[in-house]
């Protein structure tokens, strides 16, 4: 579709329309060709563009977002997620969803941050915390479908989301909470376990590797090394990729220092550090709060070095990612201390986890395994996650899923499919095949009602395709057919482990 006299002044009369619930602070016409986003949002690398409507505007008090119109518009909504604590708007995922045709649109959440790991704009502002965790993404889509319909002269036919991480957890808040939003869904890596994630994610790793247990960057490769060389050709092909990190065993006991420390060990605390990351938290009776990561893919800049090691001794990647929400979300206290937390019960007061739980866990855990009102509507849901995904444990993402079929029973893979990424690292990156195209597949399953029975993965070296590999539906996994290469997708198939 085309929008009715999509000349400069169709455009630009945006600016003056009167919407419900809206204020449009700038509509402006982009002619076709190179274009850059402003430097109010992280700035990406200029992009040929299709001749578009650039629409900014506020929706409630503060939730500010922008909705891309292209002129020659495939009648569809693609709205796009947030990483971290948001605080901009995401232009860099808008991009191909625009070249492709589709009106999109992303939100900065309701709040202006300096980089996605502040935390200041929540202090004293529970409203921006409840825009944050729950209602920003409802009202950009409701405005979403306003602006359209002025613009347009129609609706869009299909409204899809897609986001990874925090993007992945906006998602399945989208399906639980807000099912006629949107009829197709992408959520990456999800952190929809929000406050579990926190505590027993950022919080007790970093705790895991404080002080002496710290881990530098250069002992990562050690890890990664043994890892492989003892789990990689437990699938069949040896290939640096574990399928299923679960049937990993891999005792780090084994790299236990003799003598003096190297970078070639890792000293007694440091094993243990190892395997309280890998074995997750859990309170003292055993119950697990959080599940742990899984064994491999630790090495590289998307790794163990960027989440797990961090910066300094006492300072991993995952306290400077989870002190900021403690601070201004659940403590608000800008001093408080990571050393403070109370993860157990202690002199008749309950865990700081319980209190967690109780002031924010109802408002950030998109963890509600009723999924009937999507379903309902039609809706199509896609989740993924990275197998060596060192920041929010693959676990999860199966224990959700896994918790969906358990209530809606034999229909969840009629609306709902999982695929696990062996290699992928938080969102992309990794040894594996990790460069694939979600919105393709679910648009045919949302528009034409045909499900991806598998989705082929790229691995990228320089710019150049080294390897394809099926990611197939969950519990379902690659596996090699015993004759052909080993980097080609077509000498795999989807089967049960």
């Amino acid at each position: 579709m085309t929008a009715p006299a999509f000349a400069q002044s169709a455009c630009e009369k945006l600016a003056s329309a009167h919407l419900p619930g809206l204020t449009i602070t700038s509509a402006t016409p982009v002619p076709a060709g190179p274009f850059v986003a402003p430097a109010d949002g992280p700035r990406i690398a200029g992009f040929d563009a299709p001749a578009f409507c650039r629409v900014a505007a506020v929706v409630g008090a503060e939730v500010k977002f922008e909705l891309w119109m292209p002129e020659k518009w495939n009648s569809k909504l693609l709205s796009v997620g947030n990483g971290g604590l948001a605080g901009t708007i995401a232009y860099a995922p808008m991009v191909k969803p625009l070249q492709l045709g589709y009106a999109t649109s992303s939100t900065d959440t309701g709040h202006a941050a300096a980089n996605t790991n502040d935390g200041t704009w929540a202090l004293g502002h529970y409203e921006r915390i409840v825009n944050f965790a729950d209602r920003a993404t409802h009202l950009m889509a409701e405005a979403d479908k306003v602006i359209l319909s002025a613009f347009y002269g129609a609706r869009p036919t299909h409204a899809y989301f897609n986001g990874c991480s925090q993007g992945g957890h906006e998602a399945l808040i989208e399906a639980q909470r807000y099912p006629d939003d949107y009829d197709g869904i992408i959520a990456g890596d999800p952190a929809n376990y929000w406050t579990h994630h926190y505590v027993g994610g950022h919080l007790w790793s970093g705790v895991a590797t404080d002080g002496d247990a710290y881990i530098p960057a250069s002992k990562v490769p050690i890890i990664a090394d043994a890892v492989n060389a003892e789990c990689d050709e437990l699938d069949g092909v040896k290939d640096g990729v574990l399928s299923d990190p679960r049937r990993c065993k891999f005792n780090p006991k084994k790299l236990l220092c003799v003598g003096a420390d190297t970078t070639a060990c890792l000293t007694a605390p440091q094993v243990s550090a190892v395997e309280k990351i890998w074995a997750g938290l859990k309170t003292a009776d055993g119950r697990q709060i959080w599940p742990g990561l899984v064994p491999g893919g630790e090495a590289g800049t998307g790794g163990w070095a960027n989440w797990i090691t961090g910066t300094g001794p006492g300072r991993s990647g995952h306290l400077n990612l989870g002190i900021p929400f403690f601070r201004f979300m659940l403590f608000d206290d800008p001093e408080w201390d990571y050393h403070t937390f109370r993860f157990e019960k202690a002199d008749g007061f309950d865990s700081d986890i319980e209190y967690l739980d109780t002031k924010l866990g109802a408002l950030f855990n998109a963890i509600n395994p009723d999924l009937s009102a999507f379903r309902a509507r039609g809706g199509k849901l896609i989740q993924y996650h990275g197998w060596s995904d060192p920041d929010i444990t693959p676990l999860n993402s199966i224990n959700y899923y896994e918790s969906v079929q358990k209530t809606m029973g034999p229909s969840t893979m009629s609306f709902y499919r999982l695929y696990m990424v062996p290699g992928m690292q938080h969102c992309n990156g990794g040894p594996g095949a990790t460069t694939f195209d979600m919105i393709g597949p679910l648009d045919q399953w949302a528009s034409s009602g045909v499900a991806p029975e598998s989705v082929i993965a790229s691995k990228l070296t320089n710019g150049v395709v080294t390897r394809t590999r099926p990611l197939c539906p969950h519990p379902q996994e690659a596996k090699y057919k015993g004759s052909g290469s080993t980097d080609e997708a077509s000498n795999f198939v989807c089967a049960a482990p």
